[in-house]
């Protein structure tokens, strides 16, 4: 009975456990299907079937941390839901360094085209931060508008004053008049153009953080500021005076003593003077003086006195091209002073010497003002010219102040003088440039110094004929068609013509003066010579500048001027006359043909001869009239070599001028 029993309780167990069994194997189903394991807290199962499950989520977590791209992926099972969201974190991750990298790339693109672009238009324009004379901004301007802003300045400063204070007295004295040029075009070559190929963005955000200061150049001479400042201000009387030389009526040569005196502190004006120029500044500058001693002594002087006076009266010829003069000391003892160097007394030159006697017997023979050109048509539409675009010639006074008191002290006999150039600037129409006339090519000169009243006021009348005249690219131009009619209704007045039956007064003499002027204006600029003639006898007029042999006789319906413009420009005349001076200008474009005269050459001289009495009915009886001076003759010739791309030529300019002799007519 009892065993039974056991039996049954085994059988319900079993089935329990059956039924637990059935249970347990349902879960595990839908646990694998849901990659879900779920081991009680208490107990540490492991089963190969744990194994495995864990080898898989070990190998699932490792690929989702990495690129899938050539990985395999195990999955265990069919968990769709699990593998989808895999699936899908992959892909969002990817899609967001994708992005990321697109984002990236497009703002690298987009700064590099912007830097690129601004480099672009940037180029051809000033650099940023360029500041000019610490005043004018001109950074990031185009070329043209820098230059405008710059030539707008450096013209209004160049009107103005600088102001000079001594002891509470004022002395205002205008640049021109101390000397003071400027060009602008100096200061072109100095701007800091950007050019995007040669340069970077770094030098562009340079300009922008660090300024660029650019100053003005001018050309002057410190030592005749000085002067001028020290004779406009009256500072000058109050110099030290060396001992000096007195000579009095009877040419007994004295010793005078030396005297204590102020100088203007040199150094310091010329310091001040540059700070003004290199600002733009007009605010006075205040003059500073130092105690001056005299350098030599009267006992000093008279102990060199026989050497000294030596020197003096030696004479110095003073050579400017073909042009000379004869300068001795001893003539100009008052505008002397004396220095001492080693013991040795030395002769000094004054600047009451410079800027009174040698400027008018030598200097004012060769400078010439500076002289802009603005050329333009006026509501009339006719060619106007302001100016002369004459450039500014001025002696170095300084070098020339060293040199010629070296020749004093060291008994040489010659001095050169050096000259400097300032170019004047020509501002033309742009219908004018329109036709090729962009710039000056060449410029005729001629002097009639001496002429008489009559023969100036035809040179002048004809001189009018030619200014504003056009000449057409391949042209050939004849002196006669635009001269005219020449008699009293035209203008012109009775002088002296060189004609078959002598020189006698006819309307329109000197008119040749203006051929010979436009004749050589053609010469430079390398134009053919159609048709010339020379005078048949050497006239001194023509003679003044350059020499014999480049005159040109006209005479309407016998001899005429004609020259071919062989540009591929119009050519544009200007006529003006300063002084005793004649000056043809002729306005074009260069074609780059370089133009000199050289190999000149005079011989084969004849003598005048006698005198010729002619008969004449025209006089009454007895009456005597001279109708021609006598002359010798002689030959000239020049070369004139043109240079144009890179081919030479020569060309022969001869003249021929006759002998005359003293030719009188004799009424009968």
């Amino acid at each position: 009975m009892a065993k039974k029993k056991k039996n049954r309780v085994s059988k319900k167990k079993l089935s329990k456990k059956l039924k637990k069994s059935q249970q347990h194997q349902e879960s595990q189903i839908e646990a694998t299907q849901a990659i879900v394991v779920t081991i009680p807290e208490d107990k540490n199962i492991e089963t190969t079937f744990s194994k495995k499950l864990e080898e898989v989520i070990h190998q699932t977590e490792t690929n989702s941390k990495k690129s899938f791209w050539g990985r395999k992926i195990i999955l265990l099972g069919p968990p769709r839901a699990g593998s989808e969201k895999q699936w899908h974190d992959s892909f969002a991750d990817i899609g967001k360094a994708v992005l990321k990298f697109t984002v990236l790339v497009a703002i690298i693109g987009l700064a590099s085209a912007a830097i690129i672009y601004f480099e672009y238009i940037s180029s051809g324009k000033i650099l940023p931060g360029v500041v000019f004379a610490q005043k004018l901004e001109i950074g990031s301007l185009s070329v043209d508008d820098a230059k405008a802003k710059l030539t707008a300045a450096l013209e209004q400063y160049k009107q103005s004053k600088l102001t000079f204070t001594y002891e509470g007295q004022s002395t205002e004295i205008p640049l021109t008049e101390l000397g003071i040029n400027v060009s602008p075009e100096a200061q072109f070559q100095k701007l800091p153009i950007f050019d995007y190929q040669e340069n970077g963005i770094g030098t562009l955000l340079g300009g922008y953080l660090n300024k660029t200061e650019l100053t003005p150049t001018f050309q002057k001479s410190d030592q005749q500021i000085f002067n001028l400042i020290e004779l406009k201000t009256g500072l000058r009387s109050k110099r030290a005076k060396s001992a000096q030389f007195s000579i009095d009526a009877k040419k007994k040569v004295t010793v005078e003593a030396a005297q204590d005196g102020l100088i203007i502190n040199h150094a310091d004006l010329i310091a001040q003077i540059n700070a003004h120029l290199n600002n733009l500044d007009n605010s006075p500058i205040e003059i500073n003086t130092l105690q001056e001693i005299p350098q030599v002594s009267a006992a000093e002087l008279e102990a060199q006195k026989d050497d000294i006076l030596v020197k003096l009266e030696s004479t110095i010829t003073i050579k400017y091209g073909e042009k000379k003069w004869e300068i001795k000391g001893e003539d100009y003892l008052n505008k002397l002073t004396y220095s001492k160097e080693n013991d040795q007394v030395g002769i000094k030159i004054t600047a009451d010497l410079l800027e009174t006697d040698l400027k008018e017997k030598i200097f004012s023979k060769i400078e010439k003002p500076l002289s802009d050109l603005k050329i333009f048509y006026d509501d009339k539409d006719q060619i106007v010219f302001e100016g002369k675009a004459q450039d500014g010639l001025a002696i170095d006074l300084d070098q020339f102040t060293k040199d010629f008191e070296l020749a004093m002290n060291t008994l040489s006999d010659e001095v050169q003088i050096q000259t400097h150039v300032t170019k004047a600037k020509v501002e033309i129409d742009q219908r004018l440039q329109d036709q090729g006339i962009k710039e000056l090519i060449s410029v005729g000169h001629t002097a009639f110094a001496g002429s008489p009243v009559n023969r100036r006021h035809n040179i002048k009348t004809a001189m009018a004929r030619f200014n504003g005249v056009i000449i057409k690219p391949g042209e050939t131009f004849s002196f006669n068609e635009q001269l005219g009619e020449v008699d009293g209704s035209t203008g012109y007045k009775l002088e002296l013509v060189i004609k078959a039956e002598g020189t006698i007064p006819e309307y329109g003499g000197g008119v040749c003066q203006v051929s010979s002027t436009v004749f050589k204006s053609a010469l430079f600029a390398g134009f053919p010579i159609v048709e010339r003639a020379n005078h048949s006898y050497a006239v001194g007029y023509y003679a003044q500048i350059d020499g014999y042999g480049l005159d040109s006789t006209i005479y309407p319906g016998v001899r005429d001027l004609k020259f071919t413009n062989d540009t591929g420009a119009s050519i544009l005349i200007q006529t003006y006359i300063d002084g005793d001076d004649a000056y043809v200008n002729f306005f074009g474009t260069s074609d780059g043909r370089q133009v000199k005269l050289e190999n000149y050459w005079r011989g084969n001289y004849r003598g005048a001869g006698g005198t010729q009495l002619i008969p004449t009915k025209t006089l009454p009886p007895g009456a005597k009239k001279q109708i021609e001076s006598a002359h010798g003759g002689f030959d000239a010739s020049w070369e004139r070599v043109i240079v144009k791309n890179g081919q030479e030529t020569r060309d022969k300019i001869y003249s021929i001028y006759r002998a005359t002799s003293n030719r009188i007519l004799v009424g009968e």
